[in-house]
């Protein structure tokens, strides 16, 4: 027997239901790759402390701050993003350790001074504009602790091929608009503006490919793994 349209309708739905949940779940394993790549290739790990306060400024659907505190269970962290939610797959990974997602401006951190033992803003500041970048460091600076680490990893494509190719591979990854701003420097230049702040680089980390590849010329990134003085 035929189904009736309202039955039909149920079938659709439940249908369109099963596809987005696999492909959530496909971007969810995804998002795990790449966050573990990002935190294998910044080696952000030697140098995080075992057990304190962390901030991840900029952390999207949560999947870098998961690999960090599953990594080290006595690491605190508030994962701070103006634009995206939490990803409820992450957010019941993470539910036995101390987290805490909060919508935030990185120019106006709402923590006092030496609040946190460890930061990090990975792949985040190229999308905001230059002046932003420095609002959002001085930032960082005030709310760590003296002798707390910041690590900053950037794309940092210095000719206007490398740019172009950079571009094109943010837009493939990240799906963005045309409109979106890439504001990228060079490294001579984010050593310039670490210099500005109260950080001291202990270690330089270049590399030039991160899961997924989207383009077939790799991308040239670069970590500055740092200490507040």
């Amino acid at each position: 027997m035929a189904l009736s349209s309202s039955s039909q309708q149920l079938e659709a739905g439940k249908e369109f239901q099963r596809r987005l949940v696999y492909r959530w779940r496909l971007m969810d394993v995804v998002c795990r790759l790449r966050a573990s790549h990002v935190v294998h290739q910044t080696r952000i790990l030697r140098h995080l402390p075992g057990s304190g306060m962390m901030l991840d400024v900029g952390a999207g659907y949560g999947h870098v701050a998961e690999a960090i505190v599953r990594d080290a269970p006595s690491r605190s962290c508030v994962l701070l993003e103006p634009g995206y939610e939490l990803s409820p797959r992450v957010a019941r990974r993470i539910a036995g350790y101390t987290c805490h997602a909060l919508r935030g401006d990185g120019r106006h951190l709402p923590f006092a001074d030496a609040t946190f033992d460890a930061a990090w803003a990975l792949f985040v500041l190229h999308h905001i504009e230059v002046a932003d970048q420095t609002a959002i460091l001085c930032e960082v600076e005030r709310v760590l602790r003296p002798g707390g680490v910041f690590v900053l990893a950037e794309d940092t494509p210095r000719t206007p091929k490398e740019h172009a190719n950079t571009v094109r591979a943010d837009r493939r990854l990240n799906f963005e608009p045309v409109s979106a701003p890439h504001n990228y420097r060079s490294p001579d230049a984010w050593r310039g503006e670490i210099a500005a702040h109260r950080f001291k680089v202990i270690e330089e980390v270049a590399f030039a490919w991160l899961y997924p590849p989207v383009t077939l010329v790799p991308v040239p990134h670069r970590a500055y793994i740092c200490h507040r003085c």
